[in-house]
């Protein structure tokens, strides 16, 4: 986005400066200041430029139409996208067994340490290590990321809902269904992308059902947005055009744990805060899971995702077992602990995560292994933005 404001505006400029020139000029010679052209060498190659090789009059008539045709093509270009897209796939045909207990199961373990589902869309208690749920409004839906509250890769603002049966009761499991693998409410809006459904496209149906399952089994809670989601123009119109094509990984195909692990990292969204952007949103392959995203802390300063690539400033000198007690040693509740204005805290929800088998992380660091490595070595956590602490040095 940036780079495009960049080359418009170049071409702006160009083009007002060759039109301020020939005003110049034509003024000039109406004038009979045919000494003042001749005496500057500027002004002679400028009159060179525009009456020997250009011949202005005829560019300026090609700039006009070329302004207008090209005007006329982004506005139907954006009003295809915004009244045409998203294009809303039908329902799927499916059929739920609320109360099969291995389904709820399985659902539970999806949704509160994996996907974390309730993670995003409860209240989260920032003033404690890795912001754990506030219990008695787990799913309520909560603040999520905001440019003002200085998340810049974000473009916007973004408010989970709420998805405890107060607010889903009225969906249909094939409408939440849909949600999960399009990102496309009932009403037939699309979602904030934000949302990882491309992520939940790619996964079982079987664990999607379960996921569904589970949350029908929340304690209902009547709780409004905390906020409208709002997202700038050309994000909110990207947003519609992005597939929703689903494409399911059966459970059953995964012969290996780097197959296991590879699912489990793609369900649990590990790009959106492991790999960093592009552009808007958009990660960068070739920087797959090196980490080094900023996030700022309400307890104050600034944390950095981790770089979980097979490099020497990665994981390269960790083992599976270094790798699983990561996580375990969060078990004990003192772990998460309440910190102090300014110190260390963490985005990263070890709350959760320190609940996944050991066999899952062990799948998870197996995939990790086949990174490629990507030499990025991560500052955890700072006082100031790294930027701002680059330009004082």
């Amino acid at each position: 986005m940036i780079t495009t404001f960049i080359i418009v505006a170049t071409l702006l400029l160009i083009i007002v400066a060759f039109v301020t020139i020939d005003n110049d000029l034509r003024i000039l010679k109406e004038k009979d200041y045919h000494g003042a052209i001749q005496h500057s060498a500027f002004m002679r190659l400028m009159d060179k430029i525009f009456n020997d090789f250009f011949e202005w009059n005829r560019w300026k008539k090609i700039l006009a139409v070329s302004f207008i045709v090209l005007v006329a093509l982004v506005l139907t270009g954006l009003l295809v996208v915004r009244f045409a897209f998203p294009r809303v796939p039908a329902l799927p045909a499916i059929s739920i067994n609320h109360g099969d207990s291995a389904l709820l199961k399985r659902g539970a373990y999806l949704v509160e340490s994996v996907a974390i589902c309730t993670d995003c869309h409860s209240p989260r208690d920032v003033n404690v290590f890795s912001w754990p749920v506030i219990e008695e409004k787990k799913g309520a839906g909560a603040a999520f990321l905001s440019r003002k509250a200085g998340f810049p890769i974000f473009p916007g603002e973004s408010f989970t809902p709420n998805i405890t049966p107060a607010h889903l009761g009225n969906w249909t499991d094939a409408e939440l269904y849909r949600l999960l693998t399009t990102g496309i409410r009932k009403d037939g809006t699309t979602v904030n992308h934000a949302m990882p459904f491309e992520s939940f496209s790619q996964a079982d149906p079987d664990d999607l059902k379960a996921i569904i399952a589970y949350i029908r089994t929340l304690q209902p809670v009547n709780a409004e947005p905390a906020g409208t989601t709002e997202t700038m123009l050309l994000h909110s119109l990207y947003n519609r055009i992005i597939s929703r094509k689903v494409r399911p990984v059966y459970l059953r195909d995964l012969k290996t744990a780097v197959d296991s692990g590879r699912y489990l990292v793609n369900l649990a969204s590990c790009n959106d805060c492991h790999t960093p952007k592009k552009w808007i949103e958009i990660n960068d392959e070739s920087r797959k899971l090196s980490g080094g995203i900023e996030f700022p802390m309400p307890t104050g300063g600034f944390v950095h995702s981790a770089n979980l690539t097979p490099d020497e400033s990665g994981l390269g000198n960790w083992t599976a077992e270094t790798f699983v007690n990561r996580f375990k040693s969060y078990t004990d509740s003192a772990a998460l602990f309440t910190v102090e204005p300014g110190k260390l805290n963490s985005l990263m929800p070890w709350g959760v995560y320190r609940h996944m088998t050991e066999q899952d992380l062990r799948n998870i660091f197996a995939y990790l292994q086949t990174l490629k490595p990507v030499y990025n070595p991560v500052t955890k956590f700072t006082a100031e933005k790294i930027e701002k602490k680059k330009t004082e040095q």
